[in-house]
């Protein structure tokens, strides 16, 4: 879907790995994650929905749509667990899983440990659950009616804009 957003290649994210000749030491890898524009380009508006549970691939794929120049991202910040993952074995036959992997935006930042930083903070209240609400539906519907009359802050999530 990432590929639809965008007008020109773009790139999403960066990584590191683990040095396995230096333990506890992580390279930048050359690889940038990047978005190659593919026909039709949907130039609407992209509304993304996210918060604190979304994780893993799915903040991946918040980052690949945060890349247009048409998105905004609504809702709480994300889980923060993206990266890939590394199991290991422990006592009784039970397992553990790390993340092997640093996931940054392009620029660096990191989103591990701080998540995925909506352009728009919302997040569902006591009242609006008690009135069987959806205050972060409503606030991205809100955002795709009519956005101008809403202020968006400065945040993490929309610096590539």
């Amino acid at each position: 879907m990432g590929q639809r957003v965008v007008h020109e290649t773009t790139p999403f994210a960066l990584f590191t790995f683990r040095d396995l000749g230096n333990p506890g030491a992580f390279r930048w890898t050359p690889n940038t994650s990047v978005l190659v524009p593919s026909r039709p380009i949907f130039n609407g508006k992209v509304i993304v929905l996210v918060d604190e549970i979304t994780q893993s691939q799915a903040e991946y794929t918040a980052m690949a749509l945060q890349a247009g120049p048409n998105t905004v991202v609504v809702g709480s910040t994300t889980a923060a667990a993206n990266g890939d993952i590394a199991y290991i074995p422990i006592p009784g036959g039970m397992q553990t899983a790390i993340s092997g992997a640093g996931v940054f935006y392009p620029d660096k930042s990191p989103t591990q440990r701080i998540g995925i930083v909506p352009d728009i903070f919302v997040m569902p209240t006591a009242a609006g659950i008690r009135q069987g609400r959806d205050e972060v539906l409503e606030r991205a519907l809100a955002e795709i009616l009519d956005g101008d009359e809403y202020d968006t802050r400065e945040t993490p999530g929309n610096r590539f804009r």
